[in-house]
């Protein structure tokens, strides 16, 4: 039985008593003191239903069957091997602790394209960490978080509070041993090569294992490529220098048309082995026994790494 919406329910009714925890804030309850913790309360609430999922099965199903003609017209074949799949269904059934897929970002079709084909073979779908930008789109923001996304800042500088409380769900979403996702380059590639990865949401999970809240920590790469890819004529004036474009509804529907108008051709999805932290850690401290991340900072940055 899927058991997230209860888990989102039960982090939602405590988000001032998680972060003070977090924080160690020592407010009183009587005069301006308990008005400031009202305040504090009030926005870690804020903060706290801006980043969280509202995962519901039946949303995902419905708009997975709306994307499978899209993902049908566009594309000539989608080749995933099987024996991933099956190694994939073993690893599920034994794990001790979250899975974390890593897929290679080329295109804003990747969002759905694991949950799509893990949902075709009967494997639990992750939640992904997303960017904050969809929230400036409010339907689609709503869709995503209903299919599992949940919602990261670019930056968690000057905010402790929004630190304190990121930090607290990612770890909540570990030690539930949930299946997550998230774009390790994080953001889209341009160039169709593989970007230096960015390790911050790989740290921020990697502490709970160095915390020793969960046995272990599972990271499955994922590579995703495409023969052609539905962003790449916006690409080149990017690389030479140019602006961006801001993402818009309006913007996301003419993608939708013109995937209905345009040949893709094939998308090549493969899942590479999994990693363990847990057997990578121990490897590092067998090698120099003077390395040790479960004490010493340091060595904690090295591991991320």
């Amino acid at each position: 039985m899927d058991t997230r919406s209860d888990n989102k329910h039960d982090l939602m009714k405590r988000p001032g008593h998680a972060t003070g925890r977090k924080m160690n804030l020592n407010i009183g309850k009587t005069g301006i003191e308990a008005k400031i913790r009202k305040e504090i309360d009030d926005r870690a609430d804020k903060i706290l239903r801006r980043i969280f999922s509202t995962f519901d099965m039946r949303q995902v199903e419905v708009l997975i069957s709306e994307l499978n003609p899209f993902f049908k017209k566009s594309f000539k074949k989608i080749i995933v091997n099987r024996n991933h799949i099956e190694k994939l269904k073993t690893l599920f059934a034994s794990r001790k602790g979250p899975i974390i897929f890593c897929p290679t970002h080329r295109s804003y079709v990747d969002f759905m394209v694991l949950s799509t084909i893990l949902l075709f073979y009967g494997l639990e779908i992750p939640l992904i960490c997303a960017g904050e930008d969809f929230l400036n789109m409010t339907y689609v923001a709503n869709q995503l978080r209903g299919c599992g996304a949940f919602f990261m800042r670019r930056t968690f500088k000057d905010d402790p509070l929004y630190k304190a409380i990121f930090y607290e769900y990612v770890a909540f979403l570990n030690k539930e041993r949930q299946i997550l996702e998230f774009f390790v380059e994080g953001t889209r590639s341009r160039t169709n090569k593989i970007m230096q990865p960015r390790y911050g949401f790989m740290s921020v999970c990697s502490r709970t294992y160095l915390k020793k809240e969960v046995d272990d920590i599972t990271f499955v790469p994922v590579t995703i490529n495409y023969s052609r890819v539905l962003e790449g004529e916006s690409f080149p004036g990017e690389l030479r220098g140019g602006k961006k474009v801001p993402e818009s509804v309006g913007r996301i529907l003419t993608g939708v048309y013109d995937i209905l108008m345009t040949n893709l051709g094939t998308m090549s999805v493969d899942f590479c082995e999994p990693m363990s932290l847990k057997d990578y850690t121990a490897k590092l401290m067998s090698e120099k026994p003077e390395f040790n991340p479960f004490e010493k900072k340091p060595d904690a940055m090295v591991l991320n790494q």
